[in-house]
């Protein structure tokens, strides 16, 4: 074989290498964009983009309210397996001064949390397991004893990485998955798998931020729910 000969099949061995990779980065991206797609109806006006390592990411609408929920993969802990967040914002007005956030099992590396950004180390609350870090501003500690049932409540499970609260809104950090072992002990790949996050699952946790909202400030009346109206007399 000439020299020619030998770098023409060296080229087309690399392209096709090249088209073989492209196609599975593309429907890896397919399947990670899906990953959402059973929440998207429980939003009004809802928008869809890639966000980081193209997990997506969605906004819109929940009763009146902006939400934005988006999907983080973590690989950045050593001796454990890749984890994938779910973040999900409430944005809703709270009173000035309404700023704490709780995070379990602090490590250090969770590059996703604000609570270790907060100036003042608050005193976790008795429903708290002692393994969560609360943090908050100077007039945090009293709106964390308004709503510490609100916050136990959707700490208890497990799963629930962070509470975040501050007057423009709230946010939780949910465990959405974890990577898949084989993948990731042989290949060093980040492999999450294809079950979508359920959307029963998603509303419990807005329903937990709502009940956090509503504890704040009383006037804010979780708006998915009916009304309920007495009958007169």
């Amino acid at each position: 074989m000439t020299l020619f000969a030998f770098l023409a099949v060296l080229a087309a061995g690399l392209a096709g290498l090249g088209w073989l990779l492209n196609r599975e980065r593309s429907a890896l991206w397919r399947r990670r964009r899906a990953l959402l797609a059973d929440c998207r109806p429980l939003f009004e006006r809802a928008e869809q983009a890639d966000g980081v390592a193209g997990f997506p990411r969605l906004a819109g609408e929940i009763a009146g309210r902006r939400v934005v929920v988006e999907l983080l993969p973590d690989t950045m802990t050593l001796r454990r397996l890749p984890q994938l967040w779910l973040s999900l914002t409430v944005m809703t007005p709270l009173p000035d001064g309404a700023a704490f956030g709780a995070l379990a099992r602090p490590s250090g590396s969770e590059f996703y949390a604000r609570t270790p950004d907060l100036p003042v180390r608050l005193e976790p609350p008795a429903g708290l397991p002692e393994d969560v870090m609360v943090r908050g501003r100077r007039r945090g500690a009293a709106f964390l004893a308004q709503a510490e049932r609100a916050v136990a409540d959707l700490m208890a499970d497990p799963r629930v990485k962070e509470v975040l609260v501050t007057p423009a809104g709230l946010r939780v950090i949910f465990q959405a998955a974890e990577g898949l072992r084989g993948q990731h002990l042989l290949l060093r790949q980040c492999d999450f798998g294809d079950e979508r996050f359920d959307p029963a699952l998603f509303m419990r946790l807005y329903d937990g931020l709502e009940e956090i909202a509503r504890t704040l400030s009383p006037a804010v009346v979780p708006a998915h729910l009916p009304e309920t109206r007495g009958q007169q007399a």
